[in-house]
């Protein structure tokens, strides 16, 4: 991969700037296969992808403690070695082990618009405030095939994320104190079919690993739409100080909840297909008794707090007691197939942490 980039500012009139840049973007994905060189289902290939991306962005700031911005900006990605071993409808894998010697994939393209107010006030307090919107053009899905577990990458259509973000930092005497919101709604925009492994709401019915439909207004699993932080720092004196912070983050749809419709039963289906909103504070201290020397200590997660930072939907062998009963049902018969338990499985944060150290700066 190479790039060129290339950026100015220019003052269109007194406290008014317009900033542009550009940056070309050379990227080639190369794959070898050890075991079919070439030929039919051989990985080997070479895939070239290049894209020019502009930005420009415009500020205007009357005075010192206050300002105007506006910009837009586009960006691009190349498909990854394994979206493009996998693209193949006719061809279809069941990741991550399966790959075949499949078409490529386009890039895809972003295009970002955003604008904002900031200043200052009470000549310690800085505050700011955005919003914006970015569409993705030809993201690339896993998408399900007919044959059941299996599917293959594509380049379906459109994601859209846009919000707002909030920030304030003051400077009182000694201490520092800083807090920001972000509201991101992350959509798609475009109809899939995707798996529906684990999902209450796929096509055949309970306990059968069928397909699910995403529809434009979709929430796109992983990604929350809340999450405030803050933080707090006091210089007790010139040698010691102490600083704490918290994350807060809204729950988000599990993987595999794509259409964001799934629902527990407590028979066919544990779990509610997303995570809980959870709250996480960090307490540090550090004493620096001389100006080379740092000593450290640091608890994460103060309270212990129990929490999820991700989750997917699939089928597992446990009751709800954790009892092991592979095919718990007796019916019906769908495919040579009796249906199975769907939960949601989750991934945990870290538990509480505590650590210390020194630090020598040389």
């Amino acid at each position: 991969m190479w790039s060129v980039y290339a950026t100015d500012t220019l003052e269109l009139a007194p406290k008014l700037r317009l900033t542009w840049s550009g940056r070309f973007d050379s990227t080639t994905v190369r794959s070898h296969d050890d075991v079919t060189p070439s030929g039919s289902g051989s990985l080997s290939g070479t895939h070239h992808y290049s894209r020019f991306n502009p930005a420009v962005g415009l500020t205007y700031n009357p005075s010192h403690t206050f300002g105007v911005y506006v910009a837009y900006d586009e960006g691009s990605r190349a498909p990854s070695a394994v979206e493009i071993g996998c693209s193949d409808p006719a061809d279809p894998c069941r990741l991550p082990n399966a790959l075949a010697g499949d078409p490529p994939l386009r890039q895809v393209i972003t295009r970002t618009v955003e604008a904002g107010l900031r200043g200052r006030a009470f000549g310690r307090l800085d505050w700011r405030i955005g919003g914006f919107r970015a569409e993705n053009d030809d993201d690339i899905m896993f998408v399900a095939d007919d044959v059941s577990g299996f599917g293959y990458f594509k380049n379906f259509g459109k994601t859209r994320r846009q919000g707002i973000e909030l920030g304030l930092d003051a400077q009182l005497g000694r201490v520092t104190l800083g807090a920001s919101y972000a509201f991101l709604d992350a959509t798609y925009r475009s109809q899939e079919v995707v798996g529906g492994s684990g999902n209450s709401a796929n096509d055949i019915g309970p306990g059968f690993d069928g397909v699910i439909t995403v529809k434009p207004g979709d929430h796109i699993p992983l990604i929350p739409r809340h999450v405030f932080k803050a933080s707090a720092r006091w210089d007790v004196t010139d040698r010691f100080s102490l600083d704490a912070d918290l994350l807060a983050v809204s729950g988000v749809y599990a993987r595999g909840n794509e259409d964001n419709l799934h629902q527990p039963d407590g028979v066919f289906y544990l779990g509610s297909g997303k995570t809980n909103a959870y709250a996480v504070a960090n307490l540090g201290a550090e004493y620096r008794p001389t100006r080379k020397v740092k000593l450290f200590l640091q608890v994460n997660n103060l309270f212990d707090t129990h929490y999820a930072t991700a989750a997917q939907l699939g089928s597992t062998g446990f009751t709800a007691t954790g009892a092991f009963i592979a095919r718990p049902f007796s019916g019906p018969v769908i495919g040579g197939e009796r249906p199975v338990r769907g939960a949601t499985f989750y991934a945990p944060g870290s538990p509480r942490i505590f650590w210390g150290g020194v630090k020598y700066a040389f």
